[in-house]
């Protein structure tokens, strides 16, 4: 899992997620829907989303093993907003939360770039 000082370092570049337009709210959870870090809005009850993500994202991999691929994200679209789930690795998944019409370009490299960095600074235990 995270340590404190791990869990800190990952929190200071998900700030920059932040300065990205469209982007309402970002969270890291592990495969069983227990939050590690949260930045999601406060309308947001975290515990359940947290929950729901992880629920639909292993029911994805399941359902898709038949193709012997990994699933790299899912998205799914809300009638206000869209997620997108990724995995980090065997154990954690990244959700990030973001408006319905935004381009999905910048967001999707931030994104990736944020998953890379997470997924180097975890090797290196």
């Amino acid at each position: 899992m995270i340590e404190a000082l791990k869990n800190n370092i990952i929190t200071k570049e998900l700030n920059k997620l932040d300065l990205v337009n469209g982007i309402s709210g970002t969270a890291i959870v592990n495969r069983n829907g227990l939050i590690i870090i949260s930045r999601l809005p406060r309308h947001i009850d975290n515990r359940k989303f947290g929950a729901m993500a992880a629920t639909m994202f292993e029911a994805m991999e399941t359902a898709v093993t038949t193709f012997r691929d990994n699933v790299v994200n899912l998205t799914v679209e809300f009638d206000e907003e869209q997620l997108i789930i990724y995995a980090i690795n065997k154990e954690l998944i990244f959700i990030t939360l973001f408006e319905l019409n935004i381009d999905l370009g910048i967001i999707l490299i931030e994104i990736e770039e944020l998953i890379k960095f997470i997924q180097k600074y975890l090797e290196v235990e």
